[in-house]
């Protein structure tokens, strides 16, 4: 039998630590690893530490969460059985992820998650509904749409799976230079405008294009 990982990630990020003094939960970030060495995760989250709104779909490694002066990370880390039939369709959906350009990060459901709990938008996804559709896709039944979980809901979702929870240390990686390249602030408000542009679009215009098989 393989598995999956589905990892709870502990943000050191300024909005982590603010999000964390708020609701007083650990757990600001959620990724997924299809290899038990946890060197390779799987989300939607910013391609670059200092530049928050060019985001989409990432492939991330250790030193992203464990940036800078940190050297671990804390997590909890969930294992989910799958078949062959399950891998293959997390792997194909993965990799379908990564080849499209127009995913984005939808930064218009994440701020709303509070109030709303979670909406659609065409090709724009964030770490929650990408892990939940993965989590659905090893064949775990969701007891509501995959875009509606939050990092609370998965944790007691999953809990009842094999997990564990600590400290992982940071190794680093090729990309990691270009990852924490600094930023400057009108790089920051063009990125912000085309991410604000972009999602009103979508959401003004392609709801229509949203379907079952849309991603």
């Amino acid at each position: 039998m393989k598995h999956i990982y589905v990892v709870l990630i502990e943000s050191y990020t300024g909005l982590g630590k603010i999000l964390k003094k708020f609701t007083g939960y650990r757990y600001e970030h959620i990724a997924v690893s299809l290899d038990k060495s946890l060197t390779e995760f799987y989300s939607y989250s910013r391609r670059q530490h200092h530049h928050p709104f060019n985001a989409g779909f990432m492939k991330e490694f250790r030193d992203y969460y464990a940036f800078e002066e940190y050297q671990k990370f804390y997590a909890k880390v969930f294992a989910i059985p799958v078949n062959d039939e399950e891998m293959a369709r997390i792997t194909e959906f993965i990799e379908r992820c990564g080849q499209d350009n127009e995913q984005m990060f939808n930064l218009f459901a994440m701020v709303t998650t509070p109030i709303i709990h979670g909406f659609r938008l065409y090709k724009a996804h964030n770490c929650m509904d990408f892990t939940a559709k993965v989590i659905e896709l090893a064949g775990v039944p969701l007891a509501k749409p995959y875009y509606k979980y939050s990092i609370p809901d998965i944790e007691k979702l999953l809990a009842l799976l094999p997990h564990k929870e600590g400290y992982i240390r940071r190794i680093d990686s090729k990309d990691y230079d270009r990852y924490v390249e600094k930023s400057d602030l009108p790089t920051g408000i063009r990125e912000f405008a085309h991410v604000i542009r972009t999602l009103t679009h979508r959401l003004v215009f392609d709801r229509k294009k949203i379907s079952g098989s849309e991603w």
